[in-house]
């Protein structure tokens, strides 16, 4: 159910978390969730159907229109952090990873706590090639959400496959299948045993408490919402 706004004083501000490019080894579907967000003054019912019709064409995958759609309502309602976030999301998947950016960053200037658009920023960051300045930003966005353990996930990934660091990426791994329990990813699994193959002496080791190609196919950022 989509919900932006709650009332005049603190909103719901949806941010739709899918995979950003091409198709995710695990195929997770995406999923819309609330991330709270606080904001000065009355709700414009504008801003509250305009940001429901964006959100709706996010989630059916046109990304084109809802491109269109959230540079009116941020053009139109720049305070809010939400819209921006989205529109990252959808330049996106048009692989218009630069204007995203942009994007993104407006989005944390608008709410500079604004956790998942800081984990969003760190996808966007791996696609431009940018691994060691995505990797702080995963990071950032750990320290405001421990519980984004998704984060962990990527930070597993982008050491494996773009910072070639086994000893973090197995310490991420393992960090992030603690946090499973007993229903634990049977692919990542297969790649901690890989590393401990490839590199039997490793210690694991991670700058986070949990809250390749095999060598495996690489694989996709995921962010907060989306099943894997």
């Amino acid at each position: 159910m989509l919900t932006p706004f709650v009332n005049a004083k603190h909103s719901v501000l949806i941010i739709l978390l899918s995979i950003l490019g091409g198709c995710s080894l695990l195929t997770p579907k995406p999923e819309v969730v609330d991330t709270q967000a606080e904001v000065l003054g009355p709700i414009d019912p504008a801003l509250q159907q305009g940001f429901s019709e964006a959100l709706v064409l996010l989630r059916d995958e046109e990304f084109v229109e809802a491109e269109a759609a959230l540079l009116t309502l941020t053009a139109k309602f720049p305070g809010f952090a939400g819209p921006w976030s989205n529109l990252a999301i959808a330049q996106s998947k048009q692989k218009k990873y630069s204007d995203a950016l942009l994007n993104v960053d407006k989005a944390l200037q608008q709410d500079e706590k604004f956790c998942q658009a800081m984990s969003l920023k760190g996808v966007i960051l791996r696609e431009l090639g940018e691994f060691q300045l995505a990797k702080e930003q995963y990071q950032a966005a750990l320290i405001c959400d421990p519980s984004d353990v998704l984060s962990i996930y990527n930070l597993g990934v982008l050491s494996d496959l773009y910072l070639h660091d086994e000893v973090a990426a197995l310490g991420y791994y393992q960090a992030y299948l603690k946090t499973q329990g007993d229903q634990q990813d049977e692919t990542i699994k297969s790649w901690v045993v890989d590393i401990k193959r490839r590199v039997p002496d490793v210690a694991p080791k991670t700058e986070v408490e949990p809250a390749n190609e095999i060598e495996h196919e690489a694989s996709e950022p995921q962010l907060a919402g989306e099943e894997i």
